[in-house]
């Protein structure tokens, strides 16, 4: 298949809507699907392709080893398609995943949170390549499994083309660097995981990478756009991207 074609899409279908209840950037609410599961739901607003940055910024995650809630295409009531984010089983509140990620890891003082530091630095790290500047307390998920509180990332709505074309990296006050440092504090930094997403990254194939996009509808991602962004994978912008990233979390500007 090359970049051009389309798979034939199935969408799940939303059988009833309930008003936005998460505190998350733009979303549209939860709705009950045709599968009998529950789904948080968002569109395109102000002129952004958030429905096209959530779909590849979730696959990405994923595909680098980040835990994130399953992703699919919704058809709304009125017709339109949208992503829609599978919502986790037995997750926690709120509150609850708040004082779990405030609650020290670091020096063995919570036993119940192994690897919570380098799970951290990964995501901390993709944020970074894919110029998510919202990233807060309220994007994260928990769910206690058997004693042990594992983690999701979500809402990638304001990363990849919100800020599109990209212009550097987040800035310092933004909410990913301000509550990254929050977490760093509690949990640490971990350069080897943060690196290994950037390898990951580097090797990730273009390829595979069209063939997330294939997987959404075509009028998420305009034809200029999709363009744009494909030459940055396939050039030596992605490179350098992951270079700077590399060196600005090594001398701690990034951090």
């Amino acid at each position: 298949m090359n970049s051009g074609q389309q798979l034939q899409l199935f969408h799940r279908r939303a059988l009833i809507v309930f008003p936005p209840a998460m505190l998350t950037a733009d979303s549209m609410g939860e709705v009950e699907a045709d599968d009998g599961l529950r789904y948080y739901v968002k569109s395109d607003v102000h002129g952004k392709a958030v429905r096209a940055s959530e779909w590849i910024s979730t696959h990405l995650a994923e595909a680098v080893g980040i835990a994130a809630p399953n992703p699919v295409t919704m058809q709304m009531p009125n017709g339109e398609v949208v992503f829609g984010s599978r919502r986790i089983i037995g997750v926690a509140d709120q509150l609850q995943t708040q004082v779990f990620l405030s609650t020290p890891s670091i020096g063995n003082v919570n036993q119940s949170t192994p690897g919570l530091g380098i799970l951290l630095s990964k995501i901390y790290a993709l944020d970074l390549f894919l110029f998510n500047d919202d990233r807060h307390a309220n994007n994260y998920l928990s769910v206690n499994d058997n004693g042990v509180q594992r983690l999701y990332a979500f809402d990638f709505s304001r990363a990849l083309f919100w800020h599109w074309p990209w212009a550097g990296y987040p800035p310092p006050q933004c909410n990913t660097r301000r509550v990254g440092a929050i977490l760093r504090s509690h949990h640490g930094f971990d350069l080897v995981a943060a690196n290994s997403v950037l390898d990951a990254l580097a090797a990730f194939a273009p390829a595979s990478l069209q063939g997330f996009i294939n997987q959404m509808p075509a009028d998420w991602l305009p034809a200029s756009l999709h363009a744009q962004f494909m030459s940055v994978w396939t050039a030596g912008a992605r490179q350098s991207r992951i270079d700077d990233i590399r060196k600005g979390l090594s001398d701690g500007s990034l951090l």
